[in-house]
């Protein structure tokens, strides 16, 4: 057989084996597909204070969506940690929705064994009794009753995590919609649609008051940077390194119960999002202080409306 054909032999069978990968990726990691095709886990069942019992029926297994809780931890050395971000996330594969609804770390709510105190607390709660693992459960769980939804998935990350998954992906682009003060750098960050590595990124969602809107704008500036991660972890240039490039970005995620494909098909379902599909909102409140039960003193809290808490579960999740 000449030279010649061989090469091409050999080009066509790569060529093949290319669009048979392509296609088995495509059939078994298309979020509409690889979630449907599995149990999905139910990490946190809603209780009631006082029985303890779950306030609904379980999920069951062919369910066509999932909840999800995002943490962002503020690690200190030699301390336990509080979640500064959190959001909780209704996926619905089959109709690429997906709703974030950002829980402002100062919410008061119930937290089991201590009380009303702030949300953030609850991590702080679960870490100081059984490690990591249990702060993110007990903040799992504590997200769950409020809203009176079930928790499927989880992740957890925290500020430095959060900066080398931003640069390990390539940086994030954010549009500001004004210029942005950082306090604390003294300095501003112009308007404008900007690329950010790990370092600015952190800053722009940890800023909470030189943002436009305050904490509030802060979180929306969060869920930016969430989808942009997804967005830019499948461009072109990305997806033949996602292989090597998963176990890396796990090691930044501190705790989660997702797969490898299920973090493939969730960014997949994320760049397939458009505006339509992608809804935002922030949980409404008041300003208000009162005594704190675990740290014994009156502090500033954002007090949910109990009402239209309700009216977001069913419309969100």
């Amino acid at each position: 057989m000449k030279k010649k054909t061989k090469w091409k032999i050999a080009a066509l069978s790569v060529l093949v084996i290319g669009v048979s990968a392509s296609g088995w990726a495509y059939w078994s990691l298309d979020p509409s597909r690889h979630f449907e095709n599995q149990d999905i886990p139910v990490l946190a069942q809603p209780q009631t204070a006082e029985t303890a019992a779950p306030v609904q029926e379980p999920p069951k297994p062919d369910m066509k969506s999932f909840n999800i809780l995002i943490l962002g931890v503020d690690s200190r050395s030699g301390e336990p940690s509080r979640s500064d971000v959190m959001m909780a996330v209704h996926v619905v594969p089959a109709e690429r929705k997906v709703n974030i609804l950002s829980l402002p770390r100062d919410t008061r709510v119930p937290v089991k064994g201590v009380g009303l105190t702030k949300l953030n607390h609850a991590h702080i709660v679960g870490e100081s009794k059984g490690g990591n693992q249990q702060g993110t459960l007990v903040a799992t769980q504590t997200v769950s009753d409020f809203l009176g939804v079930p928790i499927n998935y989880y992740a957890k990350t925290n500020f430095e995590g959060f900066k080398r998954i931003v640069d390990k992906v390539g940086g994030v682009d954010l549009t500001l919609e004004k210029d942005l003060h950082l306090k604390w750098q003294k300095t501003t960050i112009p308007k404008g649609r900007q690329h950010f590595d790990g370092d600015t990124a952190l800053k722009v969602v940890q800023e909470r008051y030189g943002a436009e809107g305050g904490e509030f704008g802060r979180q929306e500036e969060q869920s930016k940077v969430l989808r942009s991660i997804a967005i830019e972890l499948l461009k072109p240039d990305k997806i033949p390194q996602l292989a090597t490039l998963l176990p890396s970005l796990r090691k930044d995620i501190l705790d989660t119960n997702f797969s490898d494909s299920d973090l493939i098909s969730l960014a997949w379902l994320f760049k397939g999002v458009s505006n339509d599909n992608f809804r935002y909102t922030q949980l409404p409140g008041r300003s208000g202080r009162e005594e704190d039960p675990l740290v014994g003193s009156n502090l500033y809290y954002w007090i949910p409306d109990s009402e239209s808490v309700k009216k977001i579960k069913e419309d969100l999740f």
